[in-house]
């Protein structure tokens, strides 16, 4: 993580597998050493070694590395503020996460690799996140889709995701989103499903996990993040976040303390 640019994140490490993975960051992946399989909405894509996974906010896939004992990928996080610079957030989005594009993979491996510079250089905030921008810019100008004004109906499942994500902690109800929307909630839920690959329930708990996540990156203790999510406690947050991520809270608190921002 690149302390100069606190909108981005980077990983680079083995490539691990997971189920029904939703986030609110703009995710790129170069896949190295062996090829990745991407599921999303019941189609399955593959990246070969070298080239790109562009996995965009609030849609839920699952991977899996073809060799997982050799698997290595590259990743960068880029927050929605820092993608609302360059583009509306919905103008980078693929219909076909794989970008077989080498100097996109090229780009990337420069801007990714400049992200890892002391912090407090001269000059390099600048370069860093003017890199990040440009590269930003260039996955823009690949999307298959910029969608332009769509009516209130069209638009029920970014405001159901916006009350969920304003009641983290409680229990929601269908008849409560299905009021917000002005939708039946047979309706709502395919409108979600179809949105976000998940329905209202599940999209609901993969929020909560996102926060908690947040919150571990700001430093705050495992306790307070169960309660500020809305699990029953301790264990339970932990239960749910292993099996989420392949990690704890305890781990990813250790690991990624600091590497925060904010999306709101």
């Amino acid at each position: 993580m690149s302390e100069d640019v606190p909108d981005v994140v980077v990983v680079d490490g083995q490539a691990q597998s997971y189920s029904g993975n939703v986030h609110e960051e703009l995710k790129v992946v170069l896949v190295l050493d062996s090829g990745f399989t991407v599921r999303r909405r019941g189609t399955t894509f593959h990246a070969a070694p070298g080239q790109l996974l562009a996995l965009h906010p609030d849609d839920a896939h699952s991977g899996q590395p073809d060799d997982p004992g050799s698997a290595h990928w590259q990743i960068m996080c880029v927050s929605p503020s820092l993608i609302a610079e360059v583009a509306a957030p919905d103008a980078v989005r693929y219909g076909d996460p794989v970008i077989r594009d080498g100097g996109l993979a090229d780009r990337f491996r420069s801007v990714h690799s400049s992200l890892y510079l002391p912090p407090g250089q001269a000059g390099s905030a600048l370069r860093q996140e003017t890199g990040v921008l440009e590269f930003v810019a260039a996955l823009a100008r690949h999307a298959y889709d910029a969608e332009g004004g769509r009516d209130t109906r069209q638009r029920a499942p970014e405001l159901v995701r916006e009350y969920l994500r304003a009641n983290l902690s409680r229990n929601v109800t269908l008849d409560e989103l299905s009021a917000i929307a002005d939708l039946s909630k047979y309706r709502l839920v395919r409108a979600c499903t179809a949105r976000f690959g998940l329905p209202p329930h599940k999209l609901h708990l993969r929020l909560r996990l996102d926060r908690a996540r947040e919150l571990l990156r700001r430093g705050a203790g495992i306790d307070e993040v169960a309660y500020e999510t809305g699990f029953h406690d301790q264990p339970h947050l932990t239960r749910v976040f292993a099996r989420a991520y392949g990690m704890t809270p305890a781990i990813y608190h250790s690991t990624y303390r600091g590497t925060t921002w904010t999306s709101r």
